[in-house]
């Protein structure tokens, strides 16, 4: 109690000295919120723009005139699911598939007696009308991005066969060479996969034409590619884009099309033609506006260890000087018998305080005036406040250390 009440006083007694400590604190402060402010603005505003980016890798044809009614490499896909740069977004495929049902019909001109099943790995294309699918007990939306052997069935069918929720489909799946797209029943030559069976994890509706490109069965993405990959036989999506949720990864992802010979659009070529060899990504917006805050962002953050070491050296010298500046009170003090440690003690205390409110009134303003979250202020803060303390510590051994008739002699 004695302690504080002695060093509320020196504070007082030495008001003129006490507010220039103040102010230098103050202004040194400030100087590096601003600065901090600034770095960690730029960075908000990329993270932001990464956030709100909604990057695509979108298949399309060489001419860049389709997205839909394609034939989509899967083994591409795959390398770009395995490399973790991307993720999928809506994939879109056809199979056939006869399960003995009434429903089958000829396929073309072969005695085949199959029917059209498609798969997704979205919930996306079921959604024409509002509360057009419905989902059994234990399922929802997310069942498209899994493998698990589950199914939909259109409402109507599901009914007339008399099915129930938890019910197995079992069925053989066929592809054909007339059937590259979900959109295109297709002719022509059909080729014999493996038995299978599903269960039925829910239905839809089916609204007119619109939904004719559905089939008879919706199935995930990654049920359906199992199915085929073990007939031996070829899926070929007619829609797909995936996801780039890293815009960091932007360069890598380019990089790994052009090692999978995945080709920009050329649209110098007059072609409808369906074989989606190409892809494009939608970063124009993204690099206009990303790339010369990220170029902001990296030079301000290579300034920031010598704006910081700038401000830490002259906060040092600064609470050199105003120490310096009191030798005398110092020798006086020793004269008068208070020991060392005590000297120390009050002194530096007094460095620590003004330091201290000088940084938490810049840390207040940078926050009211900028919106610099407090946060992102203490480190650099701590910093600055441990330069500070150790110019003044510096000073204060040195008086220390000289002795108290040669100040006194040469004050005099």
């Amino acid at each position: 109690m004695f302690f504080s009440k002695e060093l509320g006083r020196s504070l007082k007694r030495h008001g003129k000295k006490t507010a220039i400590a103040l102010l230098v604190s103050l202004a040194l402060g400030l100087f590096l919120c601003q600065f901090t402010g600034s770095v960690e603005t730029y960075r908000q505003r990329l993270q932001e723009l990464s956030e709100n980016a909604e990057l695509r890798v979108t298949f399309i044809n060489s001419s860049g005139t389709r997205t839909v009614g394609l034939k989509v490499y899967d083994d591409k896909l795959r390398a770009l699911e395995d490399s973790g740069l991307v993720e999928p977004g809506l994939y879109a495929a056809t199979c056939l598939f006869s399960d003995g049902s009434e429903d089958d019909q000829p396929f073309g001109n072969t005695t085949r007696m199959v029917q059209s099943m498609s798969a997704f790995t979205q919930e996306a294309p079921l959604l024409i009308t509002p509360d057009n699918v419905t989902y059994f007990e234990g399922y929802d939306a997310s069942l498209f991005a899994s493998d698990e052997p589950v199914c939909l069935l259109p409402q109507e069918r599901f009914e007339r066969l008399g099915y129930k929720p938890g019910d197995k489909v079992h069925f053989q799946v066929f592809t054909s060479k007339g059937t590259p797209s979900i959109y295109n029943p297709g002719s022509g030559s059909i080729f014999p996969g493996i038995e299978t069976e599903l269960t039925i994890a829910g239905t839809y509706r089916v609204a007119g034409d619109k939904n004719t490109f559905l089939g008879n069965m919706v199935c995930p993405y990654k049920v359906m590619r199992k199915a085929i990959k073990d007939s031996k036989l070829n899926i070929w999506p007619s829609e797909a884009y995936l996801t780039i949720p890293d815009p960091q990864n932007l360069n890598a992802v380019k990089a790994l099309l052009q090692e999978l010979e995945i080709l920009p659009v050329n649209q110098s070529l007059a072609t409808s033609a369906a074989f989606a060899k190409t892809a494009i990504i939608n970063d124009s917006v993204y690099i206009g506006t990303a790339e010369p805050t990220r170029r902001t962002l990296e030079l301000l953050q290579s300034l920031y260890p010598v704006v910081f070491g700038a401000i830490a050296l002259i906060a040092l010298l600064a609470s050199y000087l105003l120490i310096q500046s009191r030798r005398e009170e110092i020798a006086l003090q020793r004269s008068l018998g208070a020991g060392r440690g005590r000297v120390f003690a009050l002194f530096l205390s007094e460095s620590a305080c003004l330091c201290v409110i000088g940084a938490l009134l810049s840390c207040l303003a940078s926050w009211l005036a900028f919106g610099t979250p407090p946060a992102a202020l203490a480190l650099p803060l701590l910093g600055y406040i441990a330069s500070y303390l150790l110019g003044a510590g510096i000073a204060v051994l040195l008086m220390l250390r000289t002795g108290v008739l040669a100040v006194l002699a040469a004050a005099e």
